[in-house]
């Protein structure tokens, strides 16, 4: 854990190219799978990926929450995800949870150092009010979808329905005003988001830093392609139809990340371009909500769970700064609360530039384990304190006490055997009824895991990073070792948010269009719904 502090090296400082500020270019996948790209012996073809990888360094230890608004919310406050509140469940549109405005993230700190911000994509946050939304946190602009999820195509929310996607931003006179972009109805929603990131990066003024915080809807479920993308980009041998169907979804992200870095070069913004790539979680294979035939071999699960399936995922750094480190991985522990830290530390090596925090951070400066091949200054990682369950990893270990997700198994698309996926049993009378509906969900309806009925869970992940072997009975020294560590962390835990039904917030109040529903004195806002028009 970090005290509060001031990231600042006091020295003189030559200006030179290299020491103008450095574009951020931060890319998020979306329910990306560990075994779904190539350079980790996927079936699927990701060359784009694979190339940009090489170009860099591989984060082979790179661990994300479970979910993506979990994930998002470590990674922008650079905090816990037990300190939020946010680590009961993920958001959900109309629900009321959303990240605390009490917190302050990271484009709120990039302002600090003269950057313009730049959210594409997917927020994810919460926006039960309009101070939760992109723009009143610290962001320029908001290009993108407030919810979890949406379709490509038609762009509304595919769980709940309703219009997502929109334009956010303030007018010279600095009075907010909103898009709602109804006119893009039919349109490939990863290319409109590639464009629109495109068209910021053209106009760019190349003597300010941008901090382009790009945030993709591949490959999260539905699985959804142009007419054609199967074709191209699926592989010969793959018959499984989710596979096959994802190959097209993996085909978009390819061709966004193509696009935009092909922006960077042309545009000249390249040459002072770190760009970082990683996964939000890990992907959803079969028996998983969000079920998009996704691959976390050799790891255990996958998404909505904290084995390594649903929090190891593929992350690098690719650009000019790390062309030294080319085709170099490290396997140094890495958390995604660390992101805001060791990028404002490498800022500072080439620009003198720092900011204060204003609350306490539990991620870590890991810039000379990325940038020097130095060891990883993080030795421990907590990934939950909820209800009974605890999960930490800490050196080679990974301790987990309670229950480590809704579901359990080893899924892959090889041709190795395949592990039939088992779920946890509910034991609360409400659990068992709601299971009953295939409601099944929430940490109180379930306690253990049904593989080995155990309650403690020890694993050497270096060792077994398949997490078959539970060792806990054979090392009490060492599950006492990391309780008691958890324990000392009690304190940082926020009380976890609930979802509620909250009527006034259904998009039927809002001429079917997700929005802020809380009524807040002050707040001017005018938007426009703009309409597809045809010719």
């Amino acid at each position: 854990m970090m005290k509060l502090y001031l990231f600042a090296i006091l020295c003189s400082v030559v200006q030179t190219e290299r020491d103008r500020a450095p574009n951020i270019v931060f890319v998020i996948a979306d329910d990306l799978g560990w075994n779904d790209v190539s350079y980790h012996g996927s079936d699927l073809n990701s060359p784009v990926i694979d190339e940009l990888a090489k170009s860099g360094i591989r984060l082979e230890q790179h661990y994300s929450q479970p979910e993506c608004s979990t994930t998002r919310a470590s990674l922008l406050t650079s905090r816990y995800i037990v300190r939020t509140g946010l680590q009961n469940d993920v958001i959900l549109n109309g629900g009321g949870m959303a990240l605390p405005t009490d917190e302050v993230i990271w484009p709120q700190y990039m302002s600090e150092l003269g950057y313009d911000n730049y959210l594409v994509g997917k927020w994810h946050q919460g926006f039960n009010s309009w101070q939760e939304t992109p723009i009143f946190r610290g962001f320029d602009y908001f290009y993108g979808y407030y919810g979890g999820q949406i379709h490509y195509f038609a762009h509304y929310h595919t769980k709940f329905g309703g219009h997502d996607l929109r334009k956010d931003y303030k007018d010279k006179d600095g009075k907010f005003k909103q898009e709602i972009l109804k006119d893009k109805l039919g349109d490939y929603l990863p290319k409109l988001l590639t464009d629109e990131a495109i068209r910021l990066i053209k106009n760019q003024d190349k003597n300010k830093p941008m901090f382009l915080y790009f945030s993709l809807p591949n490959v999260h479920s539905p699985n959804q392609s142009p007419k054609g993308y199967i074709r191209k980009y699926c592989p010969k041998g793959i018959s499984d139809y989710d596979r096959k169907q994802l190959s097209g979804n993996l085909g978009g992200l390819e061709e966004s990340l193509a696009n935009l870095t092909r922006a960077l070069k042309d545009t000249g913004h390249w040459e002072n371009t770190l760009l970082v790539f990683i996964s939000d979680n890990g992907g959803a294979p079969i028996g998983i909500p969000s079920f998009a035939g996704h691959s976390n071999y050799p790891f255990r699960s996958g998404k909505a769970t904290l084995f390594e399936g649903g929090v190891r995922v593929p992350a690098f750094i690719a650009g000019p700064y790390v062309k030294h480190l080319a085709g170099q991985e490290t396997n140094g522990l890495f958390h995604v609360s660390d992101w805001m830290p060791t990028i404002a530390s490498f800022i500072n090596k080439n620009t003198g530039r720092s900011f204060k925090l204003k609350n306490e951070i539990d991620g870590i400066d890991n810039y000379k384990m990325i940038f020097e091949g130095g060891k990883s200054s993080r030795n421990e990682i907590l990934l939950q304190i909820n209800k009974g369950t605890e999960v930490m990893r800490m050196g080679n270990y990974k301790l987990i006490v309670g229950m480590a997700g809704k579901y359990d198994g080893y899924v892959n698309h090889k041709g190795r055997p395949e592990i039939k996926i088992r779920y946890d049993e509910p034991t609360t009378t409400l659990g068992k009824i709601k299971c009953a509906v295939g409601l099944c969900g929430g940490f109180d309806d379930y306690v253990k895991d049904p593989v080995d009925g155990a309650h403690i869970r020890l694993y050497d992940i270096e060792k077994d990073p398949s997490e078959s072997y539970n060792i806990a009975d054979k090392n009490p020294a060492i599950v006492k070792s990391i309780r008691n560590r958890i324990n000392e962390l009690r304190g940082i835990v926020r009380p976890p948010q609930y979802h509620n039904k909250i009527p006034q917030a259904h998009h039927q109040k809002s001429r079917g269009i997700w929005r802020p529903w809380k009524s807040e004195e002050g707040f001017d806002i005018s938007y426009e719904i703009l309409n597809k028009v045809e010719l």
